[in-house]
Protein backbone atom coordinates (compact mmCIF):
# COMPACT_ATOMS: atom_id res chain seq x y z
CA UNK A 1 0.00 0.00 0.00
CA UNK A 2 1.23 3.45 -0.82
CA UNK A 3 2.42 5.75 1.90
CA UNK A 4 -0.01 8.65 2.32
CA UNK A 5 1.30 12.15 2.79
CA UNK A 6 -1.50 13.37 4.97
CA UNK A 7 -4.79 12.45 6.59
CA UNK A 8 -6.94 13.76 3.73
CA UNK A 9 -5.24 11.56 1.15
CA UNK A 10 -5.70 8.55 3.42
CA UNK A 11 -9.43 9.24 3.83
CA UNK A 12 -9.84 9.71 0.07
CA UNK A 13 -8.11 6.39 -0.56
CA UNK A 14 -10.35 4.65 1.98
CA UNK A 15 -13.45 6.15 0.36
CA UNK A 16 -12.31 5.10 -3.12
CA UNK A 17 -11.69 1.54 -1.93
CA UNK A 18 -15.12 1.36 -0.25
CA UNK A 19 -16.80 2.80 -3.36
CA UNK A 20 -15.34 0.16 -5.67
CA UNK A 21 -16.32 -2.65 -3.29
CA UNK A 22 -19.87 -1.47 -2.61
CA UNK A 23 -20.63 -0.66 -6.26
CA UNK A 24 -19.35 -4.06 -7.40
CA UNK A 25 -21.41 -5.85 -4.74
CA UNK A 26 -24.54 -3.87 -5.61
CA UNK A 27 -24.24 -4.42 -9.36
CA UNK A 28 -23.66 -8.17 -8.88
CA UNK A 29 -27.18 -8.66 -7.47
CA UNK A 30 -30.37 -9.18 -9.45
CA UNK A 31 -32.48 -6.02 -9.27
CA UNK A 32 -35.03 -3.94 -11.12
CA UNK A 33 -33.46 -0.67 -9.95
CA UNK A 34 -30.85 0.59 -7.53
CA UNK A 35 -30.91 3.65 -5.32
CA UNK A 36 -27.60 5.50 -5.58
CA UNK A 37 -27.01 8.04 -2.81
CA UNK A 38 -24.74 11.08 -2.91
CA UNK A 39 -24.04 13.52 -0.16
CA UNK A 40 -22.38 16.91 -0.06
CA UNK A 41 -21.54 19.05 2.92
CA UNK A 42 -25.07 20.49 3.05
CA UNK A 43 -27.38 18.14 1.14
CA UNK A 44 -28.17 14.53 0.39
CA UNK A 45 -29.50 13.40 -2.98
CA UNK A 46 -30.30 10.11 -4.67
CA UNK A 47 -31.24 8.63 -8.01
CA UNK A 48 -33.14 5.48 -8.82
CA UNK A 49 -31.36 3.86 -11.76
CA UNK A 50 -32.91 0.99 -13.72
CA UNK A 51 -30.90 -2.09 -14.62
CA UNK A 52 -30.49 -0.78 -18.17
CA UNK A 53 -29.04 2.54 -16.89
CA UNK A 54 -32.08 4.81 -17.24
CA UNK A 55 -32.83 7.22 -14.40
CA UNK A 56 -36.31 6.49 -13.08
CA UNK A 57 -36.51 9.07 -10.28
CA UNK A 58 -34.34 11.52 -8.41
CA UNK A 59 -34.70 13.46 -5.18
CA UNK A 60 -32.71 15.95 -3.13
CA UNK A 61 -33.25 17.34 0.35
CA UNK A 62 -32.38 20.84 -0.83
CA UNK A 63 -35.98 22.10 -0.70
CA UNK A 64 -37.24 19.84 2.10
CA UNK A 65 -37.95 21.51 5.42
CA UNK A 66 -36.26 20.12 8.50
CA UNK A 67 -34.13 21.19 11.41
CA UNK A 68 -31.10 19.02 10.82
CA UNK A 69 -29.44 17.44 7.79
CA UNK A 70 -30.35 13.99 9.11
CA UNK A 71 -34.05 14.89 9.41
CA UNK A 72 -34.03 16.29 5.87
CA UNK A 73 -32.34 13.12 4.56
CA UNK A 74 -35.03 10.99 6.25
CA UNK A 75 -37.79 13.06 4.64
CA UNK A 76 -36.07 12.84 1.24
CA UNK A 77 -35.99 9.05 1.63
CA UNK A 78 -39.73 9.00 2.22
CA UNK A 79 -40.27 11.19 -0.84
CA UNK A 80 -38.14 8.86 -2.94
CA UNK A 81 -40.16 5.86 -1.70
CA UNK A 82 -43.31 7.52 -3.03
CA UNK A 83 -41.64 8.11 -6.41
CA UNK A 84 -40.51 4.47 -6.54
CA UNK A 85 -44.06 3.30 -5.85
CA UNK A 86 -45.41 5.54 -8.62
CA UNK A 87 -42.86 4.08 -11.05
CA UNK A 88 -44.06 0.56 -10.09
CA UNK A 89 -40.57 -0.76 -9.39
CA UNK A 90 -40.60 -3.93 -7.30
CA UNK A 91 -37.03 -4.92 -6.42
CA UNK A 92 -34.71 -2.10 -5.35
CA UNK A 93 -31.22 -2.34 -3.89
CA UNK A 94 -29.46 0.38 -1.91
CA UNK A 95 -26.07 1.53 -3.23
CA UNK A 96 -24.48 3.67 -0.56
CA UNK A 97 -21.79 4.71 -3.03
CA UNK A 98 -18.82 4.20 -0.70
CA UNK A 99 -20.22 6.18 2.21
CA UNK A 100 -20.33 4.59 5.63
CA UNK A 101 -23.78 3.35 6.64
CA UNK A 102 -24.11 5.94 9.36
CA UNK A 103 -25.82 9.26 9.99
CA UNK A 104 -27.47 10.78 6.92
CA UNK A 105 -27.04 7.69 4.76
CA UNK A 106 -28.70 5.49 7.39
CA UNK A 107 -31.49 8.05 7.87
CA UNK A 108 -32.07 8.14 4.11
CA UNK A 109 -32.35 4.34 3.95
CA UNK A 110 -34.68 4.32 6.96
CA UNK A 111 -36.88 6.90 5.24
CA UNK A 112 -37.15 4.69 2.17
CA UNK A 113 -38.04 1.70 4.34
CA UNK A 114 -40.66 3.68 6.26
CA UNK A 115 -42.11 4.75 2.91
CA UNK A 116 -42.90 1.09 2.21
CA UNK A 117 -39.97 0.00 0.02
CA UNK A 118 -37.91 -3.00 1.08
CA UNK A 119 -34.17 -2.57 0.56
Amino acid sequence: MKLHKNKTQKKQAQYARRKVKTNAAAKAQQYDARVVVRKSLLHTSAQVIAANGDVIAAVSDQWIAGKTKTERAFAAGQTLADLIKKAKVEKVIFDRNGYLYHGRIKAFADGIREGGIAL
